[in-house]
């Protein structure tokens, strides 16, 4: 029987996974929101989607608007819109029963916590990033780096070997499997890489409109020593719960094979990274998404675990500085995780593991 799965987000990530899927065999339908046509639309004007860079050829994924329609296609339904528009789809995922369904979430950045008590669903699994460095314009994607690997995790602990074969079967790459959704949120170095490049290059960014490389040119010394500085917290609050997070250098090495071992020479030398322009401006996913859903989630658990947090606190207070967001309210903190009542030991024998 051929394999059948859902993706539920039209955007560049969307559609990468929806191109690689089917050009290995898998059935596929990509759900647009209706008010998030741009991509979906500019695809069917051209009658099909053009893949380039590491990813090369033509598909013609099939799109719906209709949420029962994705849930009627597949019984597997990857969400891969940004974590900014997953309590969208979550109240419309709320109209059904999913019992039987298994959600995966990618990046999931704690999704679990958020829909654990509002949708009746079998299993929700958690990546830490996303598989695909892509952009997309006007219906044709370029794909600028697809991982060879990246980290998943259900907030259950009894996922058998059997069900991990099974999603394994899904994906292109490999998949490391994390020990709950915790640990798979701490291994998403997109929160240690993008606000901090984002803020620190912000003049460079309005001047300009963006038009510079923003690892290659924004990822000096002075940047790196402060993504470095924000990493360890990330390491310390991994270590709390017994994890043992590799460095945000680690984690990019892993993703990609490759094995640099500075910041900044993978930043000039990294063939995904190192030709990315920066953002038009500010108000970009790498900061209204990385700081309300990465930053603050961290800074929220390191202080329940008595860890000082000042570098990530300081780049949320900047990044609020600088636009006007009161993210630390807004964002997901533990009331939102539902993790606000609970103490610092029961967080750790919630979610912490015992490694020999």
């Amino acid at each position: 029987m051929q394999l059948k799965v859902s993706i539920v987000g039209a955007g560049p990530a969307g559609f990468a996974l929806a191109a690689d899927l089917e050009s290995r065999g898998t059935n596929v339908l990509v759900y647009s929101h209706p008010s998030h046509l741009a991509h979906a639309n500019s695809v069917a004007e051209k009658g099909c989607l053009k893949a380039s860079g590491e990813m090369d050829g033509f598909t013609n994924p099939l799109v719906t608007l209709d949420m029962s329609e994705v849930v009627h296609f597949s019984k597997i339904i990857i969400l891969t819109v940004p974590s900014t528009g997953q309590e969208t789809v979550l109240q419309e995922l709320k109209r059904f029963c999913l019992r039987q369904h298994t959600i995966i979430a990618i990046p999931g950045n704690l999704f679990s916590l958020i829909t654990d008590a509002e949708v009746d669903v079998g299993c929700i699994l958690e990546t830490n990033l996303s598989p695909y460095s892509c952009r997309m314009k006007e219906g044709e994607l370029a794909v600028l780096g697809k991982k060879s690997l990246f980290s998943i995790g259900a907030l259950q602990r009894d996922i058998s070997p059997a069900f991990q074969d099974q999603m394994q079967m899904i994906f292109p790459m490999e998949l490391k499997w994390c020990s709950n959704v915790i640990e798979v949120c701490l291994s998403n170095i997109n929160g240690v890489f993008h606000p901090l490049m984002m803020l620190m290059n912000a003049g460079r960014i309005e001047s300009t409109a963006g038009d510079f490389l923003l690892y290659s040119e924004g990822l000096t010394r002075a940047v790196a020593n402060a993504i470095l500085a924000v990493d360890q917290v990330r390491i310390k609050i991994g270590e709390s719960f017994g994890f043992q997070l590799a460095s945000v250098l680690e984690v990019s090495n892993e993703c990609y094979n490759q094995g640099f071992t500075d910041l900044v020479d993978l930043a000039q030398n990294s063939p995904p990274h190192n030709k990315l322009k920066a953002p038009h401006n500010i108000d970009n996913r790498n900061v209204s998404e990385d700081v309300p859903d990465l930053l603050v989630c961290w800074n929220a658990l390191a202080e329940k675990l008595d860890i000082d947090s000042s570098p990530i606190k300081a780049v949320i207070v900047l990044a609020e500085m600088s636009t006007g967001v009161q993210y630390m309210k807004t964002g997901r903190n533990l009331q939102k995780l539902n993790l606000e009542s609970i103490s610092r030991s029961e967080l750790i024998e919630r979610f912490g593991v015992t490694r020999s």
